[in-house]
């Protein structure tokens, strides 16, 4: 291993015009940040062609070399051979341009910071996939070599569910780190958000306020997007409070005082956003379907992936879950999203077959794996489709058309179906014809994201 690191870290150096070339050295989570005194001594395309190289990009005079989760060790490498210090990690947005506030660059900068924040607990995903999946494989469902009562698969399961589950206090640890922001603090307001007492409260529908304001029930069990928020305004007010309280007092009185003003933001604004929103969103498409059924299950194909990374996609379900008991079957939500897997598997196969970077190929063994088995989507959310706005359009594009034909030829969800290939099954217990229009749904929503990625590419060019 460190003889790859040492042959890529002398690659790179030279490429870059050598130490002479380099006037500081700096590196965030995933990149390489070269600042050079003339531009034209740069072999970009020669980086771009070293195994362990994901791509290149310029800002003004920094020259940035994109590694991965393995840019610190590389980084320190290429400190050695050329004599540079080693500095501590930088923000992604560190040495960047200031951009005017625009819908554009806040859809971009939300992109980047869930990209960054994956990036250095990306193992979490991982374990957590491949653990479930063993508890399933080993377990009555699939082979039946175990009991589910077994001590082994009860522990991987609980290992599987643990990853998941308290996914808001892994994006705390690495949000923190993103933003500067207290680690420990955030780390609190993480934990808090999955306390027990609080779970309890919210499954109750028991009524609570902050400093009398009332708190939004909600739940933040595998969600994301709410600890990131939370952990962004974290580092502003703990910024705030820096500014105010003299050095000599900061210790003692910036983490309380910062506290004291994110409790309420944390547990009644910022973090049951998702919540309200996804909400929100499922009246909607209850309403779109009662008025024009194609164009709802075309909406929920197209967006379920990505409610499914801000957590708002619990509030579909729960909404899909009244029809489902009442009827018997499911007309909308759950039969458009049970095209998930197949849409994040299209992605999965095409980065197998396209890409050219070991660790990219490694992954989508992984996502292939994990999510046409057992039908565990965030390794594959967070591995693959936010790292590249084109590929969240991909599978925005083929959920919608899926989901499009499911409404027109008004398919029908009958069964609660596993994950994965299985998944088709949802749309068994009624008609032959139901069960083939709904597999032809599935074909789509596979076919148009790979068709798509193997013609323009996996991957954004900045």
């Amino acid at each position: 291993m460190s003889d790859r690191y040492d042959t890529l870290s002398k690659e790179i150096l030279s490429c870059v015009g050598g130490r002479e070339n380099v006037t500081a050295f700096l590196h965030c989570f995933t990149r390489l940040r070269f600042t050079v005194k003339d531009r034209s001594l740069v072999d970009e395309e020669g980086v771009k062609g070293l195994e362990g190289v994901l791509g290149t990009q310029w800002v003004k005079d920094q020259f940035q070399v994109i590694i991965g989760q393995e840019v610190k060790a590389v980084y320190e490498r290429i400190c050695q051979l050329g004599g540079f210090p080693p500095l501590e990690e930088v923000s992604v947005s560190q040495g960047q341009d200031k951009k005017r506030f625009s819908p554009k660059n806040i859809f971009n900068d939300m992109i980047a910071a869930a990209s960054a924040c994956v990036e250095p607990i990306f193992a979490v995903f991982i374990i957590g996939g491949l653990f479930k999946l063993f508890a399933v494989l080993l377990g009555p469902d699939v082979s039946a070599l175990l009991p589910a009562d077994h001590d082994l698969v009860v522990l991987l399961g609980m290992v599987g569910e643990t990853c998941f589950t308290f996914i808001p206090v892994f994006v705390a640890y690495s949000s923190a780190k993103l933003f500067h922001a207290s680690i420990p603090l955030a780390l609190i307001l993480a934990c808090l958000l999955l306390h027990p007492s609080l779970v309890a409260m919210v499954n109750a529908g028991q009524a609570f306020t902050v400093y009398g304001i009332p708190m939004y029930p909600a739940s933040y069990a595998n969600s994301f997007l709410p600890t990131l928020l939370i952990t962004w305004a974290l580092s502003k007010v703990e910024h705030f409070f820096r500014r105010i309280f003299p050095e000599a007092t900061q210790l003692i009185f910036v983490p309380i005082f910062t506290m004291l003003v994110m409790l309420p933001l944390a547990l009644c604004v910022l973090g049951p956003l998702g919540t309200i929103i996804g909400e929100g969103i499922a009246s909607f498409i209850v309403w779109i379907n009662d008025i024009a059924g194609p164009l709802a299950t075309g909406l929920v194909g197209a967006l379920f992936p990505l409610l499914i990374v801000t957590g708002m996609h619990h509030a579909l379900n729960s909404a899909a879950l009244i029809e489902y008991t009442k009827k018997g079957f499911d007309t909308c939500i759950f039969t458009a999203s049970y095209i998930l897997d197949f849409q994040l598997l299209s992605l999965c196969v095409a980065t197998l077959l396209k890409s050219k970077q070991k660790e990219s190929k490694a992954i989508a063994v992984n996502c292939i794996i994990t999510e046409g088995i057992g039908g565990i989507s965030e390794p594959t959310l967070f591995g693959i489709i936010l790292k590249s706005k084109r590929n969240i359009a991909y599978i925005i594009l083929g959920g919608f058309v899926a989901g499009f034909y499911i409404g027109l030829m008004q398919v029908k969800c009958y069964v609660l179906a596993p994950g994965g290939f299985l998944s088709v099954l949802a749309y068994s217990g009624g008609s032959v014809e139901n069960f083939i229009h709904g597999v032809i749904a599935c074909v789509i929503a596979f076919v148009i994201p790979f068709t798509l990625a193997m013609i323009f590419g996996l991957e954004d060019k900045n």
